[in-house]
């Protein structure tokens, strides 16, 4: 073959190769927006379809691999989650956003020294950050808090908690887990994947870790916190917080977001055993309500009067859509979780809110 055939078919080949990366290049940036953006509309399983493609194309490309890692915590894979932030952070340290999500996974998933450890890293690329430097507060806050407690771990699971008052607690919570867990989850049509956390406390250590008010039996805020103080004299009293706040805990994994407080609220209290005909009595002694729209976040600021009536509405607002011949939670609960309000939702079902209120109205 002359020379000059051969020069001409290397600047071709060069010239295709170039073409050929630009091309990959167009497509990988592509794909990372449109999976961004499905997955800040809420859309976790398009997003992480979009990032697996982008990443046959680029495997080492951090910013893909957090948003892969994003969208695996949004679909309640956090073990796929963690490898993949991880990675992300082997490959570029100074990502903090990859740092942030990866170190309240890790808080999430009992993991703190992890978290710890992620925060610290951070932080020292980035010292003014101030989302990084109060988080490694509260993560080290925590620790400090938690450093004496024994861990036990069922399966998914993870009892935490400090004496042998605690100790006995603790198996009963396996226990309660053991049967609650499968029957919300068979109710909601579907079984979240991530490490449950439950950490029992005496009274003081309850209010000073969590800040809630008085009339709070228990709380949920990732972790499944309960005060021990007079759960061991009443068992039956002890499985209905527990299952109460497990509720809240298995409606996280299927929908981390978009999720009323009042609709969270009142499945707690179907599955943890309610009285509504006791709710309707209350709500008829008072002779007033407040709209479920009001009640759409947290009740933690009202006091207890207003509270109780937040909870009884919430209880006879769900025992409405549980009674309702074919009602599906699962879809109702998956177009949250597509980002729709639940007054957009719940006309695909037949509802509005003044049907919900019109039991205790």
């Amino acid at each position: 073959m002359p020379m000059a055939l051969r020069r001409a078919i290397a600047t071709l080949c060069i010239g295709l190769l170039s073409l050929t990366a630009v091309h990959a290049q167009s497509r990988v940036l592509e794909l990372n927006d449109a999976a961004w953006k499905a997955l800040r509309d809420g859309y976790s399983d398009k997003a992480a379809s979009l990032f697996a493609e982008a990443l046959t194309i680029r495997p080492n490309d951090p910013v893909l691999l957090t948003g892969a890692g994003a969208a695996a915590h949004e679909r309640g894979n956090q073990k796929e989650a963690i490898a993949r932030l991880s990675r992300a952070l082997e490959l570029n340290p100074r990502l903090s956003v990859a740092s942030k999500m990866l170190g309240r996974i890790a808080f999430d998933e009992g993991d703190v020294d992890l978290a710890i450890r992620t925060y610290e890293k951070a932080l020292k690329l980035a010292p003014d950050d101030a989302e990084l430097v109060s988080g490694l507060q509260v993560l080290r806050k925590d620790a400090d808090v938690h450093h004496t407690f024994t861990e036990e771990r069922y399966d998914r699971l993870r009892v935490m908690f400090e004496g042998r008052a605690e100790e006995t607690l603790a198996t009963q919570a396996t226990k309660v887990f053991n049967s609650a867990f499968f029957r919300i989850g068979d109710k909601l049509g579907e079984y979240p994947t991530h490490t449950i956390v439950a950490v029992l406390y005496t009274e003081k250590q309850f209010r000073d870790v969590t800040r809630a008010p008085n009339w709070a039996g228990g709380q949920y805020d990732g972790r499944i916190r309960i005060p021990a103080a007079g759960a061991a004299q009443s068992p039956e009293l002890f499985e209905r917080v527990f299952t109460h706040e497990l509720t809240h805990a298995v409606i996280a994994g299927i929908v981390p977001r978009g999720v009323p407080a009042w609709l969270n609220e009142g499945l707690a209290q179907y599955f943890d055993g309610s009285d509504p005909a006791a709710a309707r009595r209350r709500m008829r002694a008072i002779g007033r309500s407040i709209p479920l729209q009001n009640l759409e976040h947290s009740f933690l600021s009202l006091g207890p009067a207003e509270a109780q009536a937040a909870y009884d509405e919430s209880l006879l607002a769900v025992n409405v859509l549980a009674d309702r011949p074919g009602f599906g939670w699962t879809r109702l609960l998956h177009r949250l979780a597509d980002g729709q309000s639940f007054g957009d939702a719940i006309v695909n079902f037949g509802f509005s809110y003044a049907d919900l209120e019109a039991g205790f109205k």
